[in-house]
């Protein structure tokens, strides 16, 4: 019989990290949700096609922010992963999507339940290319580009606040070729 798969559970083992981001020890990501004492890794991707970014409604069933609009991709780095394997697996388990990621910022996230690194990384997603959202962590997913998204905020679209401070930064251009350096 073979050990039960603990990812995306409360019961996944995170990496316990300290204020510079070295790891201390391990930490459930249930307990992580819970306490912003419990510093850990997440990821944060955007998926772009020309001028527009795919967004995701979290699912009604997740802990965190649910039933609100979200950048294409999110998640937990397991205890022992790397941040650039764990944002290609939650593509592909939350997405079904297999895109080049490019690493962007790391950058400390502190919200009033948890804190974390949040690595974040961008793709272009080819033409024609087909998202296949997992119902369980994604309720729908919409292309926006920044006039739309301009829209949400004044219609009081619920948005987390990383996502918005991201995409944001996406259509400024902060991380336009030759302006800044990728995650470190």
């Amino acid at each position: 019989m073979s050990a039960p798969d603990t990812t995306n559970s409360p019961d996944e083992l995170l990496d316990l990290v300290d204020a510079e981001d070295r790891v201390i020890g391990t930490v459930r990501k249930g307990d992580t949700e819970r306490n912003p004492e419990l510093v850990h890794r997440e990821v944060a991707i955007l998926l772009h096609r020309g001028g527009e970014l795919l967004w995701q409604l979290r699912s009604p069933a997740k802990t965190v922010a649910p039933l609100t609009w979200d950048l294409a991709c999110a998640g937990h780095v397991g205890a022992g992963d790397e941040p650039a394997s764990a944002a290609r697996r939650e593509l592909l388990e939350e997405l079904g999507v297999e895109v080049e990621l490019r690493a962007l910022e790391r950058r400390l996230v502190r919200q009033p339940s948890e804190t974390y690194f949040a690595y974040v990384f961008a793709g272009a997603l080819p033409a024609g290319a087909t998202v296949h959202a997992d119902a369980g962590e994604v309720a729908a997913v919409e292309w926006c580009d920044e006039a739309g998204y301009r829209r949400w905020r004044e219609d009081g679209r619920r948005l987390t606040h990383v996502a918005c401070e991201l995409s944001e930064a996406w259509w400024a251009g902060r991380w336009a070729p030759g302006r800044g350096g990728p995650a470190g």
